[in-house]
């Protein structure tokens, strides 16, 4: 039963119910005003207008009677005393039967009044119509006495007084009632006025009695629900501290709220749960587990770019540091340099010592977009490298002899497959294939080239025109018998300055003569591109190999570099 008090349905049906009592009481008022109305109405009708008229008949009809008789006894002739006798009797029969239908109309009245005062009029004139009757019933009898002959001048008299008396009576009760209809037309109608005046007053209380009811209930109902609204929009903005609504009803929408409320603390819970883990696995990957979007275990292939990522002689820097502060030294450079692996919607597999392993994959990118986007994290990295050496003094508190602290990378795209790897103790989502041993050889590739990044051709063609690039070598590398062209990453598209532009001209000239076996044309080449850039760590490498060849030229020579190391 509290259940049915508390529900949203039994506030609106107990509303409505007010309501209907508001309207029934205010038509039952207006209904007994309008049948105070009616029945007076009713009386003035059936009782006083008959009433009215049969005594106006009656005083004419006595004012006749007095004529006649004047007439005929006057005259005083023998030979209209049969006529006066006839016109007497004639005329007394009407007045009887009016005096009968003056009695039926008031008795009505008496019967259907319906106030004290319109009883108490009725009462006195019944009397005043029975006494009218009686006197009526003597003048007749006088009046036959009267016709005769043998009439006295006294009996003449009385009759005359008689007669006259009528008059007055009949005429004095007809004026009265006159008064009494005027009047009571006249209170008839103010009534019906009073009543309709009060029914529009009834009516407007009723309303503004439903309107403050109604307000009251859709307040009741809109000002929880606004609030809900308001938390779902913190909710949908990401401020969960500001979403919580108070409850503040018992009834179906206090039940949403309080669930609502469930649902934020469960949300704050995964929330934290997602900043927890998501320092040790992608938020994203955290997302769609908690979320319930489990990724196969069988796993499946995908198209991916492959980073791999190694600071320059960390086993020397490892050796200088104590224990804490290698980790303290370590715990920076993996913070710097995975911000812009996040910022361009990379996904880190894991760190491995000093080195950083990372993809790019549908659907956390766009397959199209993939190398573009690996293409400009690793770009990031060395753009943050010069802060981030700035910094390593405060992080190891050394001023002297600080670590240089440098790095190089490998891209490679291809075929992964993509899965949750692991035991039934723990998982861990990433990708395993050809293509990710590629990355890793090509970051190592580095080494012999003097460069920072070396991309496949993939991952060149794939980048397009998005990066500028040149073509380093043809290698095949540990594990796979396949060559491959390797590419120098060294800026965004727009970003080569033409001493670059030239340099970069030569060393293609250079490798071209390379691949044919051309060694003088080749050291020419690569001799030139070194004098713009003394530095260039591919042109120094393809010299030493093209002096060397000239020493000892190659027995089979296809134009391919073959690593027999990682």
């Amino acid at each position: 039963m509290a259940n049915i008090f508390r529900s949203i349905s039994s506030k609106i049906f107990g509303f409505s119910v007010v309501l209907l009592m508001l309207m029934v009481g205010t038509a039952a008022w207006s209904a007994i005003a309008n049948k105070e109305v009616h029945k007076s109405l009713q009386t003035l009708e059936l009782s006083m207008f008959p009433l009215a008229s049969t005594v106006a008949k009656i005083n004419h009809v006595a004012q006749a009677q007095k004529g006649v008789s004047d007439y005929f006894i006057l005259s005083n002739s023998p030979d209209l005393e049969a006529q006066c006798l006839e016109k007497i009797n004639s005329q007394a029969a009407a007045l009887r039967g009016l005096m009968q239908e003056a009695k039926r109309f008031s008795a009505t009245g008496s019967k259907i009044a319906f106030t004290e005062r319109v009883k108490i009029a009725m009462a006195r004139f019944e009397v005043q119509i029975a006494y009218l009757n009686h006197q009526e019933q003597r003048l007749s009898k006088m009046t036959q006495f009267a016709c005769g002959q043998d009439a006295e001048a006294a009996q003449f008299n009385e009759f005359r007084n008689q007669a006259s008396d009528i008059e007055q009576m009949s005429s004095a009760l007809d004026n009265e009632i006159h008064d009494f209809v005027a009047t009571s037309s006249r209170l008839i109608a103010e009534n019906q006025q009073r009543a309709e005046q009060a029914s529009i007053v009834m009516i407007f209380s009723a309303a503004m009695v439903g309107m403050m009811l109604a307000w009251l209930v859709s307040r009741g109902l809109t000002r929880p629900i606004s609030r809900l609204l308001i938390g779902a929009r913190s909710v949908s903005s990401g401020l969960l501290d500001e979403a919580h609504v108070p409850v503040t009803s018992r009834d179906e929408i206090g039940d949403v709220t309080h669930a609502f409320n469930l649902m934020i603390v469960e949300l704050r819970e995964k929330e934290h749960i997602k900043e927890t883990f998501g320092q040790y696995v992608d938020p994203r990957i955290v997302a769609g587990l908690l979320s319930g979007a489990e990724r196969s275990s069988v796993g499946e292939k995908q198209i991916a770019t492959v980073f791999f990522s190694d600071i320059v002689g960390f086993s020397a820097i490892a050796e200088r540091l104590a224990p804490s502060t290698l980790v303290d030294l370590v715990n920076a450079y993996f913070s710097e340099m995975s911000q812009p692996i996040h910022d361009y919607s990379g996904i880190i597999d894991k760190y491995i010592g000093d080195a950083i392993m990372a993809f790019w994959v549908p659907p956390f990118v766009d397959a199209t977009q993939q190398a573009g986007l690996a293409c400009k994290a690793a770009l990031e990295q060395f753009s943050r490298l010069e802060t981030f050496r700035a910094r390593v003094p405060d992080v190891i508190g050394l001023r002297r002899d600080v670590p240089l602290i440098d790095l190089r990378v490998g891209l490679s795209t291809g075929e992964v497959v993509v899965g949750s790897v692991g035991s039934d103790m723990a998982r861990s989502f990433t990708v395993m294939g050809d293509t990710v041993n590629q990355a890793s050889r090509l970051e190592a590739a580095n080494k012999i080239y003097g460069t920072h990044i070396i991309i496949d051709h993939n991952t060149f063609a794939s980048a397009g025109n998005l990066i500028e690039a040149r073509e380093i070598d043809t290698i095949t590398v540990l594990g796979r018998m396949a060559p491959q062209c390797i590419y120098e990453l060294v800026g965004m598209a727009g970003d080569l300055s033409p001493a670059s532009e030239r340099l970069f001209e030569l060393y293609a000239e250079g490798l071209e003569h390379y691949r044919h076996a051309d060694w003088t044309m080749a050291e020419r080449a690569l001799r030139a591109a070194l004098e713009i850039n003394s530095a260039d760590g591919p042109s120094t490498t393809l010299l030493a190999r093209v002096s060397k060849f000239q020493l000892e030229p190659p027995h089979e020579w296809d134009g391919i570099w073959r690593m027999e190391s990682k």
